[in-house]
């Protein structure tokens, strides 16, 4: 069977995957502005624990922000599906908080960069392994294990990179896998990590002014 394209089929198949569809853009959060025009959740106490290097109550204030953007609060955990519905701001404000306060070492896209080297895909399980060393490589876990108490994670910043944020549960036996890999996906989805397929090349956005 012969199939014919016209020059103007060809001209767009080209023109589409030299200069693809933009995706969706999400608001950006900027670095001087405090509180969430999504959810009017104010940042400046997180900012406050970050500037201090008091890395443990950051990250107890990080799942604090998230349970409260995600309408969570009174249940104190999250769910996959509440995941998916976090305001690409609010992430996007976190992530950035952290990284600035730890000059690059701590933040979910930093976590994302070695969820991708060791083989994890955003939105989709792969095998456990990999899970498994991106949780060696960050350091949450040790001897072979999941560090199960969050008491017990390194509020440092000799911790391994990526260490931090660790927004989970007071004690958690196998690493919350499904749960980060929708966190992954939402990364991606909000813009704030780039993830291209066709290189597997993982870009992180800079969007602080």
């Amino acid at each position: 069977m012969r199939i014919n394209f016209s020059l103007c089929q060809v001209t767009l198949a080209i023109a589409l995957f030299l200069n693809p569809l933009p995706a969706i853009v999400a608001q950006t959060a900027t670095s001087g502005e405090m509180v969430s025009p999504t959810t009017g959740i104010n940042y400046t106490r997180l900012k406050n624990f970050l500037a201090q290097q008091n890395w443990r109550q950051a990250n107890d204030e990080t799942r604090n922000l998230m349970l409260k953007a995600t309408g969570r609060e009174l249940q104190g955990w999250f769910t996959m599906e509440d995941l998916q519905k976090l305001a690409c701001w609010d992430l996007q404000k976190m992530d950035q908080l952290w990284k600035e306060a730890s000059g690059g070492r701590f933040s979910f896209s930093t976590q994302f960069r070695i969820f991708i080297e060791t083989g994890n895909r955003p939105g989709r399980l792969v095998a456990i392994e990999n899970f498994q060393t991106f949780g060696d490589r960050i350091g949450w876990r040790k001897d072979g294990d999941w560090i199960i108490f969050k008491e017990n994670l390194n509020y440092t910043l000799n911790a391994p990179v990526g260490h931090l944020p660790a927004p989970r549960d007071e004690y958690q036996i196998a690493g919350g896998r499904l749960e980060y890999t929708t966190l992954a996906q939402r990364l991606v989805t909000c813009n704030i990590v780039s993830l291209d397929q066709r290189q597997t090349a993982i870009t992180a956005i800079n969007s602080v002014e």
